[in-house]
């Protein structure tokens, strides 16, 4: 049975001249599951929650890939390998400046610099206070990322992958 990937101590696998629905099989220690790759739900056996949650996140990262080593598979062709799940560091602010038109100028621990827009959000429920722009001039970084007085934060991740997406565009 081939093994395509590995990770976290999760193994998954593809075995030849299987039976539909297109499915994988996770591994971890003594438990093991049969996952359908349509619906990255468990068609027999069980995984822990927390090793679930990984596979799935693992699978819709990778379930175009998953269809096709299904697809070699039954066709008694190679399936290759496919990259395993790794743990990404989350991104922090290390700098952040409250600009005119309710944008900000952030900065990551990373180095990247960017201006957001917030404008579309400036109003609407807790960014109410926001229709006073000198509520939203308070902007700080809250322990590592962008929040504001009141309980408003805003997703480090988010606001990196909108800055880092500005740059591509460019």
């Amino acid at each position: 049975m081939p093994k395509i990937c590995e990770f976290f101590g999760i193994s998954i696998y593809v075995y030849y001249r299987e039976h539909q629905p297109p499915h994988f099989y996770a591994i971890y220690g003594d438990s093991e599951a049969l996952i359908s790759i349509d619906t990255l739900s468990a068609i027999a056996g069980r995984l822990s929650p927390r090793v679930m949650g990984l596979v799935v996140e693992w699978a819709t990262i990778h379930q175009p890939e998953l269809a096709e080593a299904w697809d070699h598979a039954r066709a008694h062709e190679p399936v290759g390998s496919i990259e395993p799940l790794r743990w990404r560091r989350l991104q922090r602010i290390s700098y952040v400046e409250a600009l005119a038109d309710y944008r900000i100028r952030v900065r990551s621990e990373d180095g990247l610099e960017g201006v957001v827009d917030l404008s579309d959000m400036v109003g609407k429920g807790v960014f109410a206070d926001w229709n006073d722009p000198q509520n939203f001039a308070k902007v700080c970084i809250d322990p590592v990322t962008v929040s504001w007085p009141g309980g408003i934060d805003l997703c480090a991740d988010s606001l990196h992958e909108e800055i880092a997406q500005q740059e591509k565009a460019a």
